[in-house]
């Protein structure tokens, strides 16, 4: 009898051991689990418009310590210089290019851009024009330029050129007409599209809910676009939102990286 209460003792022990062991297993999987839904790999990439004539905020941005992609206008007095700040400040460089719009002060664009009663040659000449202005350039958005992203054939021009230099295009999206995602896949260019406009506001809080919700559609598909501006249309409230906000993004999950590195 002692035997055997021994005997059964030692099993009663065992199967606690086990058991209590396979609880912690259990456990330590179920947080594994846990840790493993919340790691996502969300990129967002913020692309600055309006460099190229030292509007306000642009050293201010450059200043910031994460990746994004600068939008240069290529036809602004200070472009050159603005071109040198950029890569001195390890920042990505698009061309900005000016194109007409069907609404808005067309002072906006500018004298020197696309519209749509150029003929091919001339956009040509345009576009070859902005590249000797900022010959790093690794892609092109649109400045204004809603009639443009609806005319077949000046975006199909561009297109053609933005091919042969292989390069990206991102859409600013200024129409929900827009033939760009179209004509750049006929042209075999890699096409990004915005996400979020991040200001054309005076308001620091309302930029820095524009930047929560690019994140949260980054974490929700992996990656977003969103678009602040330096100069009157975001400048220091930008700058300055993008700074607050930078920690609590990474701490979501969120990588900022340059418009490139999302190319479809």
């Amino acid at each position: 009898m002692e035997k055997l209460a021994k005997s059964g003792l030692y099993y009663l022990v065992l199967f606690m051991l086990c058991f209590v062991g396979g609880r912690l297993t259990a456990q330590s999987q179920e947080q594994s689990v846990v840790v493993s839904n919340t790691q996502r790999d969300a990129k967002l990439a913020i692309v600055i418009d309006d460099f190229g004539y030292n509007g306000e905020g642009t050293k201010e941005m450059l200043a910031l310590d994460i990746p994004f992609t600068v939008a240069l206008m290529p036809f602004s007095e200070d472009s050159a210089e603005n071109v040198i700040l950029a890569e001195e400040a390890g920042k990505e460089i698009i061309i900005h290019m000016p194109m007409q719009s069907k609404t808005g002060d067309p002072s906006w664009v500018g004298d020197t851009g696309i519209f749509c009663n150029m003929t091919d040659a001339e956009i040509v000449s345009v576009v070859e024009e902005a590249f000797v202005v900022v010959p790093n350039a690794v892609g092109v958005n649109n400045h204004m330029g809603s009639a443009v992203m609806e005319d077949g054939r000046s975006l199909g021009v561009l297109m053609a050129e933005l091919s042969k230099r292989d390069v990206f295009f991102l859409d600013s999206v200024t129409t929900g007409a827009s033939l760009g995602q179209e004509l750049a896949e006929t042209n075999d260019v890699s096409f990004l599209a915005r996400d979020v406009f991040l200001d054309s506001t005076d308001s620091k809080d309302e930029v820095k809910a524009n930047l929560r919700r690019a994140a949260e559609i980054a974490l929700a598909n992996g990656e977003a676009v969103a678009i602040g501006h330096v100069g009157p249309e975001g400048g220091m409230v930008t700058v300055e939102a993008i700074g607050e906000l930078q920690e609590e993004l990474e701490d979501l999950g969120i990588t900022f990286v340059f418009a490139s590195e999302l190319q479809s």
